[in-house]
C-alpha cells in the first residue's frame, strides 16, 4: 500500500532524510530508494511504501517525487516551531515522564529529603540538554555537522534527561531509531526510580537537605 507525505529533513551531502506520512509518522528514506536519482528537497511531496530498513527501523522505498516547493534554508525559528500535527496540547509520553520527574523532584524537596540544589542541576543541565536536541535537528536539517548521539545519551544520563525528552517531544526528533528510543527510556526509568526511591524514603535520607 502506497503512502504520501512531505520531505520534512534532507541531508543533501548524505543523501538521506525523513519523509513525514499524513498520519505524522517519520520514515527514513535514502536516494538511492529515490525514483530516477532525483534528489528531493524539503517541503517536497512523496509517494513511497514502507519496508523494514537496517536495525529494524521503517524506511521509504520505491520512492517518487509527486510535487515539487522551493524549500527555503532551515533556521533556529524553524526547528523551534512544533509541526502543525503536533499538537502543543498533546501529552505524549515523553512529556508525561518529564512531568512526572519533575513532581518527583518537587516532592523530594518539599519533603527535605532533596537538596534544592538538586533541582538546579536537573534545570541546568536539562536546559543544555534541550538546547543540544535543538541543534541537533537544524544541522540535519542543513546537513551540518551533527551532535553525535553518543553525547546526547552522556548530557541526558548526566541529569539532562528531563530537557531531553521535552525536546524530543517538542522537535519530534531522535524519535525513530530503535536503539536510540531505547538508551533514551533506559536513562529516563534510572532516574524515575532514583527520584521515586529519593522522595519516598526508600533510600533514607542519603543526601543533607540544603
Amino acid at each position: 500500500m502506497r503512502r504520501s507525505g512531505e520531505l520534512v529533513q534532507w541531508n543533501n551531502k548524505g543523501g538521506y532524510g525523513f519523509v513525514r506520512d499524513d498520519a505524522g509518522r517519520d520514515y527514513y528514506v535514502h536516494i538511492s530508494k529515490v525514483a530516477g536519482g532525483n534528489r528531493p528537497r524539503i517541503g517536497d511531496q512523496l509517494s513511497f511504501e514502507i519496508a523494514s530498513g537496517r536495525k529494524g527501523r521503517p524506511s521509504a522505498i520505491d520512492v517518487s517525487i509527486t510535487a515539487t516547493t522551493s524549500a527555503p534554508q532551515a533556521t533556529l525559528r524553524d526547528v523551534k516551531q512544533a509541526p502543525d500535527n503536533v499538537s502543543r496540547f498533546k501529552l505524549g509520553l515523553r512529556t508525561a515522564a518529564a512531568t512526572l520527574m519533575t513532581l518527583l523532584i518537587l516532592g523530594a524537596i518539599g519533603s527535605e529529603r532533596a537538596p534544592q540544589w538538586i533541582g538546579l542541576l536537573y534545570a541546568a543541565m536539562g536546559a543544555g540538554s534541550a538546547l543540544l536536541y535543538r541543534f541537533d535537528k537544524l544541522y540535519a536539517l542543513t546537513g551540518k555537522y551533527r551532535v553525535s548521539e553518543n553525547n546526547l545519551h552522556v548530557v541526558d544520563m548526566a541529569f539532562g534527561i528531563i530537557g531531553g525528552l521535552a525536546a524530543q517531544e517538542v522537535y519530534r526528533h531522535k524519535t525513530v531509531k530503535p536503539r536510540f528510543v531505547a538508551t533514551t527510556w533506559a536513562i529516563a526509568l534510572v532516574h524515575t526510580l532514583a527520584l521515586a526511591a529519593l522522595t519516598f524514603g526508600w533510600f533514607g535520607v542519603l543526601l543533607p537537605a540544603g
